[in-house]
């Protein structure tokens, strides 16, 4: 790839991921459920005293290591490079987490309508940033990375080990919750975790289409 091929696509990758930052703090204002691989560290941002976005942070941190035990050795001198580019990538979007809540702090819809308005938007921002990803096509977060890789090692299709991975990290979210509320409550996982796992990968593929013009743009010469 050419220098300017590659300076686009981090512009477009970069882009998704603030994209993503601001669904992911919509879903989590909406009061209705943060979707699954947010959960984990929003319960955590709750109970603990860490922001949502270091634990973002943390819990990519731990999902690159991960990946490193599932590579043989002779594979990581082949992948160390994308593994390496994933740590800029964690922090940028933990820290862009961080200052989209810190900017919506005050945002506090009290009426269902707004809530489930909220929810939509944040999911639709989720799903543009998914498929903005995918067309800029350079490295992923670790927590998608390391699905990818799993699903890959053991032989299984992405869509049913990515469905398992989700189920663990609200399983675990939940489990958190139960412990540190003394089993009175469970932050953070109502009906719009469901209707997130729902609509997101359908609104990926919907979107798919529209990213034409910028994978144009991508791939442009001139």
């Amino acid at each position: 790839m050419q220098a300017k091929e590659i300076t686009r696509r981090y512009i477009v990758f970069f882009t998704a991921l603030t994209i993503g930052a601001c669904g992911v703090t919509l879903v989590t204002r909406s009061h209705l459920g943060v979707n699954s691989v947010a959960c984990l560290s929003y319960v955590s941002s709750v109970y603990l005293p860490v922001t949502m976005g270091t634990v973002v942070i943390l819990f990519n941190l731990s999902m690159l290591i991960s990946q490193f035990f599932l590579y043989k050795k002779i594979e990581l001198k082949f992948h160390l490079v994308n593994l390496l580019l994933q740590i800029p990538v964690f922090f940028f979007f933990g820290i862009l987490v961080d200052v989209f809540m810190f900017l919506t702090k005050n945002f506090n819809p009290d009426r269902y309508l707004i809530e489930f308005a909220t929810l939509i938007v944040g999911s639709l921002l989720i799903a543009l940033s998914i498929a903005l990803q995918a067309t800029a096509n350079v490295t992923m977060l670790s927590c998608d990375a390391f699905v990818k890789v799993l699903a890959e090692k053991i032989n299984k299709k992405l869509g049913p080990v990515k469905i398992i991975y989700d189920i663990i990290l609200v399983a675990s979210a939940a489990c958190i919750a139960l412990i540190f509320s003394h089993g009175t409550e469970i932050k953070g996982i109502r009906e719009g975790t469901v209707i997130g796992a729902i609509i997101i990968g359908p609104l990926v593929q919907m979107m798919f289409p529209y990213c034409a013009i910028i994978k144009k743009w991508i791939l442009k010469t001139a």
